[in-house]
């Protein structure tokens, strides 16, 4: 998995629980063609019926196979982190919001089915193209959003007709070595930072933070 380190200014992520750290200066990036089998379960997952411009979960389920995928595509120093737990993620464009809710560990996202898109990260002036076997690992804090590839705000009207894109979502610990490449600190010293919560309000559209 290579690394990608944006120069966001430091952001300290807040917990609902309580803990609070310093939000990752980097997104990871690394590629696995899916098969043909995975591609149809992904496809079998799709709900025509599914919100416009939201994320939609479709339950958390486990399968040696494709952790193992991951792990080889995730290679040794990060595969360790890796929780079994998987989950489908379906979107058809994603309005911009963080997932606050994620305790210790980052989120990461594996492209099986859906057309050309990007994730944007607006904080981190970031957008990455989103393509069948992209993955992508990055901090749940992180205000982030699925749009079209020429448009630079979310509007809804846009993804009414879009194919859906069908995701694996999974979760790496924060390890010590996940932490170091990251550049993940505990917020122990209480440095100075935008305090990023599942309270901060974000603009849909743009991804701007409440007072920014």
């Amino acid at each position: 998995m290579q690394l990608i380190t944006h120069t966001a200014p430091r952001a300290i992520g807040l917990h609902p629980t309580g803990g609070a750290r310093s939000v990752a200066k980097s997104v990871g990036i690394a590629e696995c063609v899916p098969g043909a089998a995975l591609q149809t379960r992904a496809l079998q997952v799709i709900a025509p019926s599914c919100t416009v411009g939201k994320v939609h979960a479709h339950g958390a389920w486990r399968d040696a196979d494709v952790c193992a995928q991951l792990r080889g595509a995730l290679k040794s120093g990060f595969a360790p982190a890796l929780r079994i737990d998987l989950d489908w993620y379906q979107c058809r464009g994603a309005f911009f919001h963080n997932d606050a809710h994620y305790d210790a560990r980052l989120f990461g996202i594996w492209c099986i089915v859906g057309s050309p898109a990007e994730i944007v990260f607006p904080r981190a002036a970031l957008r990455l193209p989103v393509r069948v076997g992209r993955i992508y690992v990055f901090d749940p804090f992180e205000v982030h959003g699925v749009l079209a590839p020429d448009r630079s705000v979310y509007a809804e009207d846009d993804y009414r007709t879009a194919e859906p894109s069908v995701f694996i979502g999974f979760e790496l610990d924060i390890t010590p070595a996940i932490a170091i490449a990251f550049a993940i600190e505990p917020d122990e010293q209480g440095q100075p930072g935008r305090v990023i919560s599942s309270r901060t309000r974000i603009a849909a559209d743009s991804g701007a933070l409440d007072g920014d």
